[in-house]
């Protein structure tokens, strides 16, 4: 029996290796990607509306509610 080069067999095992070998490069070309484009996660502090003038009734008028709760909270 002759063996060949190109059997079915050998030439599955090489496209097999092929695949496997591409799978592994594009996973470490993604995580390269990845690495630089990744957003870092700041925790900041709540920012209020300082030097703002509340120019509407309603607003004021939630304020002062506000500030009459707290009163009678204490």
């Amino acid at each position: 029996m002759i063996t060949s080069l190109f059997s079915q067999k050998n030439v599955c095992a090489a496209l097999g290796f092929v695949m496997a070998i591409t799978i592994v490069w594009k996973a470490k070309v993604e995580t390269n990607i990845a690495q630089h484009t990744t957003a870092l996660i700041e925790y900041t502090e709540p920012t209020y509306n300082t030097g703002m003038t509340s120019n509407s009734d309603a607003e004021k008028v939630y304020e002062l509610k506000k500030i009459r709760t707290e009163s009678s909270a204490l």
